[in-house]
C-alpha cells in the first residue's frame, strides 16, 4: 500500500511540475508599418509571389503523384497556397534590417531584374527564408490552409 501511494505521489508530482514550467508561447512578432510597405514592394519587384507559387505548385505536384493523389485532392491543396500565409514569414525575415538596407535592396533588385523576363527574375533568398517556404509547403500539403472542402 505504501509503495501505490509513494508511486501516486511522484506520479502527480511530476504532471503538477510539468505543467507548472511551461514555457509560454513566444510573443508575436510585428514589423513597423513602413518596414512592412517595403518588404512589401520587395515582393512585388522580385515577383516572389510568383516564385513561391511555382515552388509549391512544383513540390506539391511531385507529392501528389509519388502518393496517388487524385486529381481533385492535388487541385483543391494548389489552389490554397495563397501568397498571404506566406507573407508574415517573410516579415519575419526582414524585421531587422533597416528602411535603408530594404530600400537598397529593392533598388538594386529593381535594377538587376529590369532587363529579365518576370519569370526569370532574381529574388532574395537565404537559409531562413528557403526553410520557411519548405515548412509553408509542407503545411500546404497537409491540407493546413484548406479554406472549404469540396465534396
Amino acid at each position: 500500500m505504501k509503495n501505490i501511494l509513494l508511486l501516486l505521489t511522484f506520479f502527480v508530482t511530476s504532471f503538477t511540475f510539468a505543467q507548472e514550467f511551461t514555457p509560454p508561447p513566444p510573443p508575436k512578432i510585428e514589423i513597423a508599418a513602413d518596414k512592412k510597405v517595403l518588404v512589401d514592394e520587395l515582393i512585388k519587384v522580385t515577383n516572389f509571389e510568383n516564385y513561391v507559387y511555382n515552388y509549391c505548385k512544383s513540390i506539391i505536384s511531385q507529392y501528389a503523384q509519388q502518393n496517388k493523389w487524385d486529381d481533385s485532392k492535388t487541385q483543391q491543396i494548389l489552389e490554397n497556397s495563397n501568397f498571404k500565409y506566406f507573407n508574415q514569414m517573410l516579415y519575419y525575415t526582414f524585421k531587422d534590417d533597416s528602411k535603408e538596407d530594404l530600400k537598397d535592396l529593392i533598388k538594386s533588385f529593381k535594377q538587376i531584374n529590369q532587363k529579365r523576363k518576370p519569370d526569370q527574375f532574381l529574388i532574395p533568398n537565404n537559409f531562413q527564408i528557403q526553410k520557411d517556404l519548405i515548412e509553408f509547403t509542407i503545411n500546404v500539403m497537409q491540407g493546413q490552409y484548406i479554406l472549404s472542402k469540396k465534396k
